[in-house]
C-alpha cells in the first residue's frame, strides 16, 4: 500500500509540474546556467502564448478576431523561426537593409533619415554627414554566426534572436500573493502596428492575456539633433490592474539593441568600439572584451530610492550622477540620454558572449512602479513582495538619441560623448558658466558639532560636542592662508543645535555649544574665503516643531514608516534599534521656504541642502505621495528659489544632473567608477561635461586609502584639491557619528593641502574656465593626458602617474614633493 500510495504522489507531482503557469525569459542574467534557461523559457512562452491564443477564439467576437491575429502573428513568426533553423540568411549591409522592399523612409531632415521596417520589427537612423546608420537592432540578427558559447561552440539560439530582435521589452508584475514575481516580455512575442506621421513613426505594441494584455504606443520623432523615442504613460492600456490576481507594468525598455554592435563586421573584420557608462567618474567598457563570464553592467541613475530600506546592506559602489551613456565605433558614435522619467532609470550594458548573445549594446530601462520587500510576521524565511499601487504616476518616459562624429575625420573621443551631453543641459535644463580664469579654490569640509555619549549621576546622556567651532574654524583657515592658501571655500556642517541633535535644522541660528552668533559672523566675513554653511535634512533621529517623526516621516509601499536601518559590517544585517526616519518629500518645500527666509533675514548669502543635491526618495503615503519624479521637481523647485532669492551661491555635495545648473560650486565628485567586473577602465566622464562650466572638487584627498593616486587622478580630471578637516583629536569622536572621521584632524594635513594646493594652480589655473577637448590614457592608465579648450587655444595637461609628473605645454612640474610616496613607484 506504501509502495502504490508513492506511486501516486509521484504521478500527482508530474502532473502539476506540467500544468504549472510557464514564465518569460528573464531579462538579464548573471551566468551561463541562468541564460540556457531563458532560451528554454522563452520557447516555453512561445508554446504557452499559441495555446492562449486558441483559448481566446474561443470567446467573444472581439476577442476571437483578435485571438485568430495574434494566432496568425505566432503562425507566421514559428515559420520564419523554422526557416531560419534550416537555413541562416545571409548577411547583409546597413545600406542593403535601408534598401529592403519591407523598409520605408518614414521621415527626414537636412541632418537625418528615419527609416520604418515593419516586417523586421526595426527602425533606423541615417546620418547624413557620416553615412552611418544606427538601427534599433542588429540588421543580422537571424543570420550572426559569431560563438556566444566559447565551451560548447554554440552560436544564438532563435529564442534568443528573437530577444535581439525586439524593439520593446516590458517587465509586468503578477499581483496574486502567491506568487508575486516579475516576468520580462520582448515585443517578438507582441502584434505591432507601424503608424507614420510628419514628425516619425507610432509603433503600438499589443501583447497577449497571458503577458498582461498591455497596449503600449511608443513613439520616435525625428528632429534636428537625432531620434527621440518616448511613450506617453496616459496613452498605456493596462486591462487588469486592480483584481487580486491582476497584472501591473513594473519596467519598460526601449530598443536594448538599438546603436547594438556584432563582434565583426560582415567580411569578418573585427569591430573595435567602446560603450561609456555614468558609473561613479564614468566608465568605459570596450567592445568584445572578453568578459562574458561577468555579469552585464546595471545601475540605478541618480542611486537607489532609500524609501524602501533594503532587509541586508545595499552593496557599496559609485553613484550614477548623469542619465547618459554612449556608444562609439571608430568615427562614429550614438549617445544617449534619458530626457523623460530619468528619475527612475537604469543603466544597461553588456558584451558578445553575455547571456548567451552575440552583441555589445548599452540602454536604458524605465521603472514605472517601485517595489518593496518585507518579512511578514517577523518570519525571516517569509519574504513579501508589494508593488505600488494606482496608475502610473510619471508622465512620460524618453530616450533622446544623439549621433555624434570625430572631429577632423578622428575617431570620437569621450570628450565629444560629454559635449553633447553638456549642450544638452546648456540648452534644455538652463546651464551656464559659473567658471572663472585663474581660480582653483583648495575645498575644505568643516565639522562643527555631534552628540557624545557620556554619563551624569551614572545615567547616559547625549550631550552636544564641539568638534570644529567657529573661533576654531578661523584658526584652521588662518592657518592654510599662512601656507600660501589664497582662495578657500568652506563647506561648514552641523552648525546649529537642531543639526548636532540630529533633527531637522531650518533656522540659520548658530550653535551656542560652537561660539555663538558673533564669532560665527566672525568666521564668515574672514578675507579670503568663502563659507557655505550648510543644512542636511534628509532625515530626522527625533522630532520638532512643525516635522514630527509621526506625520513627517516618508512612508513605504508596505505602509511601514521609512526607518534608515543601519548594517552590522560582519554580516550586513539591520542592526537592533530606532533608526533615523526619513523625512518625506512632501516636506521638502517647508523645507526650502524656511531655510531660504532664515538665511536671508540674517544676512547669509551662500547656502547649501547637503544629500539633496545627491538623494532621491519617495513617499508613498496616501495622502502625500511623491514618487521620484515628483521628488525631483519639488528638488528642482526649491533650487530654483534658492538661486533666485539668497543672493549668493549653491555648494551641491556630489550633485546629480538635475541640480548641476543651479549650483555655483560642487563638492564629492568621484575619480573612480565602481570598478564593476565587466568594466575595463575608469575616465572622468562627469568632469568632461562639467568642466569650464562649474568649479567643481573631487572626493576629500586625506580621506582616501591612496591620496598620492587620487591625487594625480584630480589633477588629470582638472579637480581642485579637497579636504575634510576637524579641530579636535581623533580621540574625541569614538561612540559618536563622527567616528569615521578619524583621519581629519587639520594640524598633519595643511602642509598636504598646501603644496596639493599650489600644484593645482600652477597646472590648472590657467584652464579653468576652458572646457575638456579631449581626454586619452595610456593602456596602462599611469599615463593621462587632457586637452582643454576655450574656442580659440588649446592647452594640453599631461600626467605621468608612475614618475609623478605633470607636463602643461611642454613645462614639466614634479608632484612627488606634494605626495606621501613619492609616486606609483613608491
Amino acid at each position: 500500500m506504501h509502495n502504490r500510495n508513492y506511486k501516486k504522489a509521484i504521478v500527482f507531482a508530474l502532473v502539476l509540474t506540467m500544468l504549472m503557469p510557464l514564465g518569460s525569459v528573464v531579462a538579464s542574467s548573471s551566468d551561463d546556467s541562468a541564460s540556457d534557461e531563458k532560451v528554454a523559457a522563452q520557447a516555453a512562452d512561445d508554446k504557452a502564448e499559441k495555446s492562449e491564443d486558441t483559448e481566446g477564439a474561443e470567446g467573444d467576437d472581439a476577442e476571437a478576431a483578435d485571438g485568430e491575429e495574434e494566432k496568425d502573428e505566432d503562425d507566421k513568426d514559428d515559420k520564419k523561426d523554422d526557416k531560419k533553423e534550416e537555413e541562416a540568411e545571409p548577411l547583409i549591409t546597413d545600406d542593403e537593409a535601408a534598401h529592403l522592399e519591407s523598409c520605408e523612409v518614414a521621415a527626414e531632415n537636412d541632418k537625418f533619415i528615419l527609416y520604418s521596417d515593419k516586417e523586421n520589427e526595426r527602425i533606423g537612423l541615417y546620418v547624413k554627414e557620416s553615412g552611418q546608420y544606427w538601427w534599433s537592432s542588429p540588421v543580422n540578427t537571424w543570420s550572426d554566426q559569431s560563438i556566444v558559447d566559447e565551451a560548447k561552440g554554440n552560436t544564438m539560439k532563435n529564442a534568443q534572436r528573437k530577444q535581439v530582435s525586439s524593439s520593446l521589452v516590458i517587465s509586468y508584475a503578477d499581483l496574486l500573493q502567491s506568487k508575486r514575481n516579475v516576468t520580462d516580455v520582448y515585443s517578438a512575442n507582441a502584434s505591432k502596428n507601424f503608424k507614420t506621421n510628419k514628425k516619425g513613426v507610432v509603433v503600438t505594441y499589443k501583447f497577449k492575456k497571458n503577458s498582461g494584455g498591455f497596449k503600449i504606443p511608443v513613439h520616435y520623432e525625428l528632429d534636428d539633433q537625432g531620434l527621440y523615442v518616448y511613450v506617453d504613460t496616459k496613452e498605456v492600456e493596462e486591462p487588469d490592474t486592480n483584481s487580486i490576481d491582476g497584472k501591473i507594468l513594473t519596467r519598460i525598455t526601449f530598443a536594448p539593441y538599438f546603436g547594438a554592435q556584432a563582434p565583426a563586421e560582415i567580411d569578418g573584420t573585427p569591430i573595435e568600439g567602446y560603450m561609456i557608462v555614468p558609473d561613479g567618474s564614468g566608465a568605459v567598457i570596450n567592445y568584445n572584451n572578453g568578459r562574458s563570464n561577468y555579469p552585464d553592467f546595471e545601475q540605478v541613475v541618480y542611486g537607489r530610492d532609500y524609501t524602501p530600506v533594503p532587509l541586508s546592506a545595499p552593496r557599496v559602489t559609485q553613484q550614477a550622477m548623469m542619465p547618459v551613456a554612449a556608444t562609439v565605433k571608430g568615427g562614429s558614435g550614438l549617445v544617449l540620454v534619458a530626457t523623460d522619467g530619468d528619475s527612475y532609470v537604469t543603466t544597461n550594458a553588456q558584451v558578445t558572449g553575455q547571456n548567451k548573445q552575440a552583441f555589445n549594446n548599452v540602454y536604458f530601462t524605465f521603472t514605472v512602479r517601485s517595489t518593496d520587500q518585507f518579512y511578514m510576521s517577523g518570519d525571516s524565511t517569509n519574504r513579501l513582495t508589494v508593488y505600488e499601487k494606482g496608475k502610473i504616476k510619471t508622465e512620460r518616459v524618453g530616450v533622446h538619441y544623439y549621433p555624434v562624429t570625430g572631429q577632423k575625420g578622428e575617431n570620437v573621443n569621450y570628450a565629444d560623448c560629454a559635449a553633447v551631453y553638456r549642450d544638452y543641459l546648456i540648452k534644455e535644463k538652463g546651464l551656464e558658466k559659473k567658471t572663472e580664469a585663474g581660480k582653483t579654490p583648495l575645498y575644505v569640509d568643516l565639522y562643527g558639532g555631534v552628540l557624545k555619549q557620556t554619563s551624569i549621576l551614572g545615567l547616559p546622556f547625549d550631550l552636544k560636542t564641539e568638534i570644529t567651532g567657529f573661533k576654531q574654524a578661523s584658526d584652521i583657515v588662518d592657518q592654510l592662508k599662512e601656507n600660501n592658501i589664497e582662495d578657500i571655500v568652506v563647506n561648514y556642517n552641523d552648525w546649529t543645535n537642531k543639526a548636532i541633535n540630529k533633527k531637522i535644522s531650518t533656522e540659520a541660528e548658530a550653535s551656542g555649544t560652537l561660539g555663538g552668533e558673533d564669532d560665527f559672523k566672525d568666521f564668515l566675513g574672514k578675507d579670503g574665503i568663502t563659507v557655505y554653511p550648510s543644512m542636511d535634512n534628509t532625515q530626522m533621529n527625533s522630532s520638532s516643531w512643525g516635522y514630527m517623526t509621526l506625520t513627517s516621516t516618508a512612508i513605504r509601499i508596505s505602509n511601514a514608516y521609512s526607518r534608515q536601518s543601519k548594517y552590522s559590517y560582519a554580516f550586513g544585517v539591520a542592526e537592533v534599534g530606532v533608526s533615523p526616519a526619513l523625512l518625506s518629500p512632501s516636506k521638502y518645500n517647508q523645507v526650502f521656504d524656511e531655510m531660504i527666509s532664515s538665511y536671508k533675514e540674517e544676512g547669509i548669502e551662500n547656502i547649501g541642502f547637503g544629500d539633496y543635491a545627491n538623494k532621491l526618495s519617495s513617499d508613498f503615503s496616501t495622502k502625500n505621495t511623491s514618487v521620484r519624479d515628483n521628488t525631483m521637481k519639488t528638488l528642482i523647485e526649491g533650487y530654483e528659489k534658492a538661486k533666485s532669492d539668497v543672493g549668493g551661491g549653491i555648494i551641491a555635495d556630489s550633485a546629480n544632473a538635475y541640480i548641476i545648473p543651479y549650483a555655483d560650486h560642487i563638492t564629492n565628485v568621484p575619480v573612480y567608477s565602481s570598478g564593476f567586473n565587466v568594466t575595463d577602465y575608469d575616465i572622468p566622464f562627469y568632469q568632461m561635461v562639467v568642466h569650464g562650466y562649474v568649479p567643481y572638487s573631487g572626493k576629500p584627498i586625506n580621506a582616501s586609502s591612496n591620496s598620492d593616486e587620487m591625487f594625480m587622478l584630480s589633477l588629470a580630471a582638472g579637480s581642485n584639491v579637497h579636504y575634510d578637516m576637524i579641530y579636535e583629536d581623533a580621540s574625541v569622536l569614538q561612540d559618536t557619528e563622527y567616528n569615521d572621521l578619524y583621519y581629519a584632524h587639520y594640524s598633519g594635513w595643511v602642509p598636504h593641502a598646501a603644496a596639493e594646493y599650489d600644484l593645482t594652480k600652477q597646472i590648472l589655473s590657467g584652464v579653468s574656465d576652458m572646457t575638456i577637448k579631449k581626454y586619452e590614457r595610456s593602456a596602462d592608465g599611469t599615463e593621462l593626458k587632457t586637452v582643454y579648450t576655450n574656442g580659440s587655444k588649446d592647452v594640453e595637461v599631461r600626467i605621468n602617474m608612475r614618475n609623478a609628473t605633470a607636463t602643461v605645454d611642454g613645462k614639466t612640474y614634479d608632484l612627488s614633493e606634494a605626495l606621501s610616496e613619492g609616486g606609483l613607484n613608491g
